[in-house]
């Protein structure tokens, strides 16, 4: 198996970034000098994006050995409009201006069909044509926890090359799964996390700030999330788009060889999401046997509720809804797993629901 590399940033986050490829086997085992390179940092949302220095000090590296182009790329929640807004306000619009690269709106991109290779719930996917015009891919994320799936890094940050509804598809047919059948289809050639400034309690915006000053790199996004949880303290049974691809691509965890400092001496318990007191009060939960990621979908979809209703809304999650449970007020089935053989006032489909979706029905 391949090396993963773990740097901190005391001496400076561009010399941690060059000893974290160095460790991995240098540049120039990713990348040539004829290729169209494609940046892919994190940049949905306000807080818990890709650290901003880290993904120059890239840009400059990658100038450095005069590849042939450099580009960015994100799709983030929302529109076009709200991914426009998140390039300026965190000073990765003005990035691409001051290196004369562009920075690309995926959400206004041409989505290309593509067959899934050795599918697990989607057959096909919607992808950003311009995924397929550069000859390798930097993968930049940050590391989080997250609502839907435990914890943020390499595996998940792909989903930002995904056009149109296709986010919201993945969590219609099954997020975890969904984005293993993703991975499986397109691949990175070098992953390089940003694990400066993290987050935890919440994600992927709306956490508490964790300081870890440390870079982590390698060219399998499998073998970068597991050592990233491990860091993180999550059980591989916690990720279960991580478990499934250790799985789907037969990883021998044991054999992964660490380089840099040492898990123990940089690991740090991250706070698992956990927001039950920003459900508004008018909402009742009945929740009987849902899995944490349709609770913690339901948490942040409360987050992005515009206004409170004066009604009360009932909320039920899994699949052990009795017959005949008679509440006053609205009644909204969460998630996939309510039975459909139940009468509810509205169901909300998704495993886990869609984060707007709640917001979207409720209007």
């Amino acid at each position: 198996m391949g090396k993963v590399s773990l740097v901190k940033t005391a001496e400076g986050i561009k010399e941690g970034l060059c000893k974290a490829i160095d460790l991995i086997g240098g540049l120039g085992l990713f990348v040539q000098k004829s290729d169209q390179v494609m940046l892919k940092p994190n940049l949905n949302g306000l807080e818990g994006y890709t650290n901003k220095e880290l993904v120059e000090a890239l840009i400059q590296l990658l100038i450095d050995f005069s590849v042939k182009k450099i580009f960015m790329a994100e799709a983030t929640f929302g529109d076009a409009q709200m991914t426009n807004m998140f390039f300026e306000k965190t000073g990765f619009a003005d990035l691409a201006r001051n290196y004369n690269i562009e920075l690309i709106n995926l959400n206004k991109s041409q989505p290309i069909e593509v067959k899934v290779k050795n599918p697990l719930v989607m057959e096909t996917l919607r992808i950003a044509r311009e995924i397929f015009e550069a000859d390798k891919i930097i993968n930049l994320p940050n590391m989080k926890v997250h609502y839907a799936t435990g914890i943020t890094l390499a595996l998940k940050n792909l989903k930002g090359i995904l056009v149109g509804d296709e986010k919201k598809r993945f969590h219609e047919m099954g997020l975890e799964k969904a984005i293993v059948d993703l991975n499986n289809t397109i691949t990175p050639h070098l992953n390089v996390v940003d694990c400066i400034s993290c987050m935890e309690r919440m994600g992927p915006r709306g956490g508490d700030i964790v300081e870890l000053n440390l870079i982590m790199a390698g060219a399998s996004s499998v073998e970068v999330d597991y050592i990233g949880s491990r860091i993180m303290c999550y059980e591989v049974s916690e990720v279960k788009h991580l478990d499934y691809s250790i799985g789907c691509k037969d990883v021998d965890v044991k054999t992964i060889k660490v380089v840099g400092e040492r898990i123990e001496d940089v690991s740090y318990p991250f706070k698992k999401v956990s927001l039950e007191r920003l459900i508004p009060a008018e909402f009742n939960i009945h929740n009987s046997n849902a899995c944490s990621s349709c609770m913690n979908a339901f948490l942040l979809s409360c987050q992005l509720l515009e206004e409170h209703r004066q009604e009360n809304i009932n909320v039920y999650m899994g699949e052990l809804v009795e017959l005949g449970v008679s509440s006053n007020g609205l009644k909204i089935a969460f998630g996939n797993c309510c039975p459909k053989d139940i009468e509810f006032d509205k169901r909300i489909k998704g495993c886990p629901p869609y984060p707007f979706a709640l917001r979207d029905c409720l209007k």
